[in-house]
C-alpha cells in the first residue's frame, strides 16, 4: 500500500510557461493507473518520461489524495504486477520534477462532472502547459487559460518532450 508522506516536499519556484525547457504537466488518475497496468500503452509512455525527468509534474494535496485512493484500490493480479506497480507509484510521486502546489481557489469550469475541477485548479496554480488525461468531460473543454487538455497519445504526437528543448 502506497502511503502519502506526512511532511510534503515545499514547492518550488514556478518558471514563467516561456522560459522553461521542458513542459510541465498535471496528469490525470487515469493516465496514471492505464500506464501503471499497461506501460506500452501511451499512458505508460508518459511515466517512463516523468521518471526520465523530461517534464515536470504538478500535483495538489487533492490530486495526491486521488492517486492514492484509487491506486490502493488496484491490489489486483499477479503479486510481481503488484510491487511493480507499487514500486513505480512511490518514484514516481518521490521524484525530483514534482512540484506541490495549493490551489487557493476553486473553479467550476467541468460542470458536468465537479471533480475534475481540481486537476485544472492543480494546473492553474502549478503554471502548468498541458492537463494529460483520458476524461471525456476535461477533453471536452480543450483548453483553460492557455493549458492544453489532451489524451496522453496526442500529447506525445505533439513531440513532447522529445520536441522541447
Amino acid at each position: 500500500m502506497v502511503k502519502r508522506s506526512s511532511s510534503p516536499r515545499p514547492a518550488r519556484q514556478v518558471a514563467s510557461r516561456e522560459t522553461r525547457s521542458k513542459p510541465r504537466i498535471v496528469v490525470d488518475t487515469n493516465v496514471i493507473m492505464g500506464g501503471l497496468i499497461n506501460p506500452s500503452k501511451a499512458s505508460g509512455r508518459i511515466i517512463r518520461i516523468w521518471l526520465e525527468g523530461k517534464v515536470d509534474v504538478v500535483v495538489s494535496p487533492a490530486l495526491l489524495e486521488e492517486y492514492l485512493h484509487i491506486f490502493n484500490r488496484m491490489q489486483f493480479g499477479p503479486k510481481e504486477a503488484v510491487a511493480r506497480r507499487q514500486e513505480a507509484m512511490q518514484k514516481l510521486l518521490c521524484h525530483k520534477n514534482v512540484a506541490l502546489v495549493q490551489p487557493e481557489f476553486r473553479l467550476e469550469a467541468v460542470k458536468e462532472d465537479p471533480s475534475d475541477n481540481r486537476l485544472i485548479e492543480c494546473a492553474v496554480s502549478g503554471r502548468a502547459d498541458f492537463i494529460i488525461s483520458q476524461d471525456r468531460h476535461l477533453l471536452a473543454i480543450g483548453e483553460y487559460s492557455g493549458i492544453k487538455i489532451l489524451r496522453a497519445q496526442a500529447f506525445l504526437l505533439q513531440g513532447y518532450p522529445e520536441g522541447r528543448g
